[in-house]
């Protein structure tokens, strides 16, 4: 079985009353005046006896796609798809001065094929065993709409109801790019309304800007109990001494390294070093799902957990083989329902919340997931197939 083929097919998500706030308009956020149309990706992969395999994107489809185009021709383009560490290891290494962004994706469609080719689904290739995993709210950052979550008080209410809707665990996109007093009082509020009933986050996305600011925020989830406190600093997703500081400091457990693209190895001097204590993989950035699958077995080395980042079925396939590993990322949720990224492009959304609050496994072959064709026709920008 030979590579023969490879399809890349760009296409927009429709994000109803959603915009973009922060510095660099990079954080998206509740509006409900506004529409964003981001660009996605469905790469797929297929053999000469038709066999394929499939990758749709959640966020950098652009930039996935000039890398896919590269690694095509030199790279997948008669090879067995079945041979996925030896096409991660040869990718990895002709991307290492450009970044890996067009790793994941292929890889994600490799183990879709592999799945496909032997009947089983990805959890099963991967030794899976658990089929319901706990997931927790990961919310949009703060707005300003009157029906959003445009205070301390709303983010409370919004807690409140994630906790009678079953979610265990409710994480905080506070103010965008940070704002120590809004965040401390974004995190007071909650913890008073349901820190007793829910495992509770704060993830800043590296928005403080001075190593006191990140420290004020850490030293109040200390007194208030906090389950994780996530990338609070510029500095910290790419500085092993600055995360040090931190998590030498602080009691709550510091989850890093979202923003750093250097797989399993950069990982691991993070861990050696103990600036980290909960490790982020992503199988859309770090590398597919052998990516994340490698990250992870370094983490239980070190006998550190590993957290999941984003959604998406293949992140679902990976954490049920994973022990080291406590939640879903159910993202992102708002109070008006917003229809975000990860609901689109799925005949069936994968990422269904139940009563127990959990998150189902698909146990279909591959991802157990179908593209909606129809959905991503009707929004086409472009489709490209590269073949031999």
């Amino acid at each position: 079985m030979r590579i023969n083929e490879i399809e890349l097919t760009e296409f927009t998500y429709e994000l109803e009353s959603v915009g973009t706030a922060g510095a660099n308009q990079v954080h998206q956020v509740y509006d409900p005046e506004n529409t964003l149309e981001p660009t996605g990706l469905i790469l797929t992969v297929r053999t000469a006896d038709g066999t394929e395999g499939h990758y749709r994107s959640i966020t950098y489809g652009e930039l996935m796609r000039t890398h896919v185009e590269i690694a095509a021709e030199n790279l997948l383009l008669g090879r067995d798809p079945l041979e996925r560490e030896s096409i991660w290891q040869d990718v990895w290494r002709t991307f290492r001065h450009t970044d890996h962004f067009g790793l994941g994706p292929i890889d994600v469609a490799l183990w879709d094929l592999a799945g496909r080719h032997y009947g089983e689904s990805v959890s099963k290739l991967l030794g899976g065993w658990r089929t319901e995993l706990p997931a927790y709210a990961s919310t949009f950052f703060m707005d300003s709409a009157p029906d959003g979550l445009n205070s301390p008080e709303a983010y409370a209410d919004f807690a409140e109801d994630c906790l009678a809707r079953g979610y265990p665990g409710f994480k905080i996109h506070g103010y965008p790019e940070g704002d120590v007093e809004t965040d401390v009082a974004i995190c007071r509020a909650v913890a008073d309304r349901v820190g007793d009933e829910m495992d509770l986050m704060l993830d800043p996305a590296s928005g403080y800007r001075t190593y006191r600011e990140a420290l004020r925020v850490g030293e109040v989830l200390d007194e208030l109990g906090f389950y994780w406190y996530e990338d609070p600093m510029a500095d910290t997703g790419q500085s092993i001494n600055a995360s040090k500081n931190l998590t030498r400091k602080l009691d709550t457990p510091m989850l890093g390294l979202e923003h750093v693209r250097t797989g399993p190895f950069g990982r691991a001097d993070h861990m050696a070093a103990e600036a980290v204590e909960l490790v982020r993989a992503d199988v859309h950035q770090d590398g597919g799902i052998t990516g994340a699958m490698k990250i992870a077995n370094v983490a239980e080395a070190f006998g550190l957990d590993v957290e999941l980042h984003i959604g998406g079925p293949a992140t679902l396939h990976c954490m049920s083989a994973i022990r080291n590993s406590n939640y879903f990322e159910h993202s992102l949720v708002h109070p008006q329902g917003v229809d975000w990224m990860n609901q689109q492009g799925f005949v069936e959304s994968p990422e269904r919340l139940t009563s127990e609050g959990t998150i189902t496994v698909p146990d279909g072959p591959g991802l157990g997931v179908e593209i909606d064709w129809d959905f991503v026709n009707d929004r086409l920008v472009d489709r490209t197939v590269i073949g031999r």
